[in-house]
């Protein structure tokens, strides 16, 4: 059987970590991710990784900020007043909740809350950070 082609559709095992060497997220104990090339469902270095690779191997891929999940954006952590909020709780610092921005869903981490604003950071929570990735090709599935 050839390696890993442009359209290949494959069974991958992977584990993610942060820079400090923290998982934060790992398949190995569930059934592997079944994922397509070319179309758009991984992320393209991730991917790009891939190519050529055969069935069984282990290939580590080490993404930077701007191709993992972006730079962190300071602009992107603001604070608005705590009734343009509405939420069925108390917000708590470190929690993700959703509000709208420009008329669109948009989930946030709640960062400090006082009695008349809270402050949120829209960046994504991975947002500025080194991701490695360690990705088990468990099977090439035959088109």
């Amino acid at each position: 059987m050839t390696g890993v082609l442009p359209d290949s559709t494959l069974l991958l095992h992977f584990i993610s970590r942060r820079p400090d060497g923290e998982v934060f997220e790992d398949t190995s104990s569930s059934d592997p991710v079944q994922i397509t090339l070319g179309k758009k469902q991984i992320n393209p270095a991730f991917e790009e990784a891939l190519l050529g690779r055969a069935e069984g191997e282990i290939v580590t891929v080490v993404l930077p900020p701007e191709k993992a999940y972006g730079r962190y954006h300071r602009k992107l952590v603001v604070t608005v007043k705590r009734k343009k909020i509405s939420l069925d709780h108390e917000p708590i610092p470190g929690e993700i909740i959703k509000v709208e921005v420009m008329n669109k869903p948009c989930l946030v981490t709640v960062v400090s809350v006082t009695g008349t604003s809270v402050t949120v950071d829209a960046n994504h929570p991975l947002a500025g950070e080194t991701i490695t990735y360690e990705i088990t090709i468990v099977k090439i599935l035959e088109p």
